[in-house]
């Protein structure tokens, strides 16, 4: 009865949900140590991602749910492990994690259950009396330092032209588990749900009016590796005045929705900050869609032929992009109202630290001692999980 080898077991874990990968983690010391490693947690991600496995829906709004996009047949509702109230808002994904806005804020692994509570950041500037201050956050990921990062700008506007002042920014990173102040924004953000979503290519992205310009606006961007602020093009003739536009992001690609009385036509920026690379994805309008509707890009399908869309934040949809044709998602126990966040499930952690010390000789020592006594454990792999039988 021949063992498997351990790179084959080692890629066949690779492939299961996070859910599985969990329960496995009981099957021996050796299994428990792989799955909780930190290159194995990459590995799976790196394969879930490639292969656009177990990608989800998180809906939020009223209660939580999750929907699973392979079989979207029905609403799974979701309890945080922690205090969590209706009306706090959920951002953006990144590599399955995401900020709850609550006081203080979380981030959560809704996959691996595992979350981190922020400490706590008080705002410095006191508020005047004609004034109020807004707090926004933003999330993302630094793949340069391979840091998760939030960024917390509180603005100052005054009280009865809500015309900007200034802003108070500061940022959080995991790896230092610590908030630090850093240049506040030099332009206001628009008035958001509490956070800004659109994280493309490790920055924050937001549209932004021109102050002295009232119908001029252009896209800002801030780097979280550099924390630098820099200009991205808008589509080529793409007028602002007269039409709603709004950021989002499709199959990791930056998007702009134009939306104008009832018609909407979707952009993607192909090539990240490169302006000849914006494509126009689709045009739609009634009956397709109901008038005034407000449309969100979230998703391609598996074949990349179609995109999901959320309309108005009431409905779901898939739009053939070679038919142009729209078919409507029925999910039971939906609510009626929600919105919406794409994500893939993860096995990342963020109970334990991250950052990872520098070690002496003595220390390369011990860890290579401890490789090897693993290595020898990799034998009993077969013993206690998987066995081949001819």
């Amino acid at each position: 009865m021949p063992n498997l080898p351990f790179e084959l077991i080692e890629d066949i874990l690779r492939r299961l949900p996070v859910k599985t990968l969990k329960r496995f983690r009981a099957v021996a010391k050796s299994w428990c140590f792989l799955i909780d490693s930190e290159n194995f947690i990459k590995s799976h991600l790196r394969q879930t991602l490639m292969s656009k496995s177990y990608r989800r829906l998180i809906l939020g709004g009223l209660g939580l749910y999750i929907i699973d996009l392979d079989s979207p047949d029905r609403a799974h509702a979701i309890k945080p492990p922690f205090y969590y109230k209706s009306v706090d808002a959920i951002s953006n994904s990144c590599n399955g994690i995401v900020l709850v806005m609550s006081e203080p804020p979380v981030l959560w692994n809704p996959f691996s259950r595992s979350y981190k509570i922020l400490p706590d950041c008080s705002v410095e500037h006191r508020t005047e009396l004609d004034s109020y201050s807004k707090t926004t956050y933003g999330f993302g990921y630094d793949s340069r330092n391979d840091d998760y990062k939030v960024v917390r700008v509180v603005e100052f506007r005054n009280e009865i032209t809500h015309r900007w002042k200034y802003s108070e920014t500061r940022i959080y990173g995991l790896k230092s588990n610590c908030w630090r102040k850093i240049e506040g924004f030099p332009y206001p953000l628009p008035f958001l749900r509490g956070h800004w979503r659109v994280h493309v290519n490790s920055a924050m992205h937001s549209l932004v009016d021109e102050p002295d310009h009232k119908h001029v606006g252009k896209i800002m961007a801030f780097s979280l590796e550099d924390e630098k602020h820099y200009e991205v093009m808008i589509p080529p003739g793409v007028r602002v005045r007269g039409v709603d536009l709004s950021l989002d992001v499709i199959g990791g690609c930056l998007s702009v929705v134009c939306t104008q009385r009832s018609r909407v036509v979707i952009w993607v920026m192909k090539e990240y900050r490169v302006k000849e690379s914006w494509t126009k994805l689709l045009s739609i309008s009634p009956p397709a869609i109901e008038r005034d509707d407000f449309v969100k890009p979230l998703v391609y399908s598996r074949e990349d032929d179609k995109i999901l869309l959320n309309c108005d934040d009431k409905r779901l949809v898939w739009y053939d992009l070679n038919k142009r044709t729209v078919d409507e998602v029925c999910v039971d126990g939906m609510p009626f109202v929600f919105y919406a966040e794409a994500c893939v499930e993860t096995l990342i952690s963020l109970d334990g630290p991250v950052a990872v010390k520098k070690q002496g000789p003595q220390g390369r020592e011990n860890e290579k001692a401890k490789e090897k006594k693993i290595r020898n454990k990799r034998d009993d792999f077969l013993s206690e999980g998987f066995k081949l039988v001819l």
